[in-house]
């Protein structure tokens, strides 16, 4: 390990009405948040110099976001790093753990895993069919429903039924497209959550604890 350059990759949770801003609003209040926190950011070259910081693919705007994976390339090692950015963060854009680590998560990560919440009277999941044919328009794509969204599954909970879904990295079009065909009427109530990245079989999280050699909680 070069202790004069570490790479650090950062959960962060995009929640609450910080869940609209955009993803260059994002990444530019999560460069904000690295540098109140005086993390020991490192510059790539030339006349405008950047810290080399990275993303994974970012949600839709009112997507929440409970897994923002941030890659940050660091001159050094900086103990406690991430107590200071919980201290520096704004609310609904907060780090919620801290790998120090050499994955390339861009590299590995292969698709994510969403939730939908909608109120119970206004869903009929009898409606869902995997082989119903949707076109993509702004992404000039079209195909069968389970292209797009795989191991759909149904969950109720109080008043709310749950959707659960996976969808590759190459594939990635909004949440509408999956649950507008089993709505009965209006709901006045839709929540889109993105819960976790994932490698293969795993999940982001436990491939990182297993790979890194320091993690801050």
């Amino acid at each position: 390990m070069d202790v004069m350059r570490m790479r650090a990759v950062v959960r962060y949770k995009k929640t609450g009405l910080l869940r609209f801003l955009s993803a260059i609003e994002t990444a530019n209040a999560i460069e904000r948040n690295l540098r109140r926190a005086e993390a020991p950011l490192e510059f790539s070259r030339g006349f405008h110099k950047k810290p080399k910081v990275s993303f994974l693919d970012p949600t839709p705007t009112g997507v929440f976001n409970l897994a923002l994976y941030v890659t940050v390339h660091l001159q050094r090692y900086d103990e406690n790093l991430l107590d200071r950015l919980r201290r520096t963060a704004v609310k609904g854009l907060e780090p919620v753990q801290l790998w120090w680590t050499d994955l390339d998560v861009n590299r590995i990560v292969n698709g994510y895993l969403f939730r939908v919440l909608l109120l119970e009277d206004c869903v009929d999941p009898s409606r869902f069919d995997p082989q119903r044919q949707i076109s993509i328009l702004e992404k000039n794509k079209s195909g069968k429903l389970e292209d797009f969204f795989k191991h759909v599954h149904f969950e109720k909970v109080g008043k709310f039924f749950i959707v659960v879904y996976y969808q590759n990295r190459e594939n990635l079009v909004r949440a509408r497209h999956l649950y507008q065909p089993i709505l009965v009427k209006e709901c006045p109530l839709v929540l889109v959550q993105r819960l976790e990245a994932i490698c293969g079989e795993s999940q982001l999280s436990e491939v990182l604890g297993a790979k890194s050699w320091a993690v801050e909680c």
